[in-house]
């Protein structure tokens, strides 16, 4: 591909990213849509030109910033976005390097998620204060901007009809640990999805391998098990732990039970329109719940016949 052409590409990229930042700070509905789609561009980016492509795109996000306001305190206060990028690039370095799609987002997920740890745990020794404090005074955070989005400020009605707003922050706080894990794992996966789709428009090739034998390795069921033992021990921080567990294994099952069922549009063929329609219809209540359970139940009854195919068949991760 001539050198013009991906300057093209990359400064189309760049556009977009600064589109995603400007809109974030400008509206609330920006701000939502900036912490699901900040990572794409530098995805695209990177699997277009390459890791530097990525790599030099985060950067000139970051100079952007900076030279709106220069100094750390920018970057201090937006490190949820510099987190996206940072999502963006090593989701790109790592598929590059020929890891699966999934085997790439789980590896993602789990260096954002050490990094985040380790800058909690600073953060709270630096203002000396305990972590648990600290996360609670996160949880507060993400309250008031969960009603600045909703449009209700500070005053709004209850989230949870029946359950006051002190009584929602409280229950926020005990599973802030596994929201965010889940909250990473989920933009992390569709960001690939966009991604990946976006790319077949583009260049008509079809990313291999597909994402819908994306399966979970058979051991992690005795961790859901484990999981709800635990919530019946007479120790507090223990079923906060147990809790924090299930949400996350529970969003790893709704992803195998989404491929379970993209398995099945493909076989049907089922046009690109109703698919579109179907799959945020899976997040909703109930079908979000009855998705995790075909997610379990993929583990016994093998949907798509996935001890048909080669081991590595599709990138999922086998047991």
């Amino acid at each position: 591909m001539p050198s013009g052409r991906n300057l093209s590409i990359w400064f189309a990229c760049l556009s977009v990213l600064v589109l995603i930042f400007t809109g974030a700070h400008l509206n609330p509905l920006g701000y939502l849509l900036a912490g699901i789609l900040a990572p794409l561009p530098v995805l695209l980016a990177g699997w277009r030109l390459g890791n530097k492509g990525a790599l030099s795109l985060a950067l000139a996000g970051i100079a952007f910033m900076l030279a709106l306001k220069p100094g750390l305190e920018i970057l201090w206060n937006n490190l949820g976005f510099l987190s996206l990028l940072l999502m963006g690039v090593l989701l790109s370095v790592l598929q590059n390097q020929g890891l699966s799609a999934i085997r790439a987002i789980l590896a993602t997920v789990l260096i954002l998620g050490g990094m985040a740890l380790v800058l909690l745990l600073g953060q709270a020794f630096y203002q000396g204060v305990t972590p648990l404090a600290l996360l609670a005074r996160y949880g507060a955070e993400i309250m008031e901007t969960v009603h600045q989005v909703l449009g209700g400020g500070g005053n709004a009605s209850p989230l949870i009809p029946g359950v006051s707003q002190a009584e929602t922050e409280a229950i926020l706080q005990r599973l802030l640990p596994g929201l965010l894990v889940t909250n990473t794992v989920l933009v992390a996966w569709l960001n690939v999805v966009l991604a990946r789709q976006l790319f077949f428009i583009a260049t008509g090739q079809k990313p291999e391998p597909p994402l819908y034998f994306f399966a979970l390795p058979e051991w992690l069921i005795f961790g859901v098990l484990a999981a709800g033992f635990m919530m019946f021990l007479p120790i507090a921080s223990m079923r906060v732990i147990s809790l924090n567990l299930l949400l996350v294994l529970g969003v790893l099952y709704f992803c195998q039970g989404v491929a379970v069922v993209a398995a099945w549009f493909n076989r049907l063929g089922l046009p690109r329109i109703l698919r579109v329609i179907g799959y945020p219809l899976m997040f909703l209540n109930p079908l979000f719940f009855l998705i995790i359970t075909l997610g379990v139940l993929d583990l016994w009854f093998d949907f798509r016949r996935l001890h048909q195919q080669p081991d590595d068949a599709g990138g999922g991760i086998q047991s």
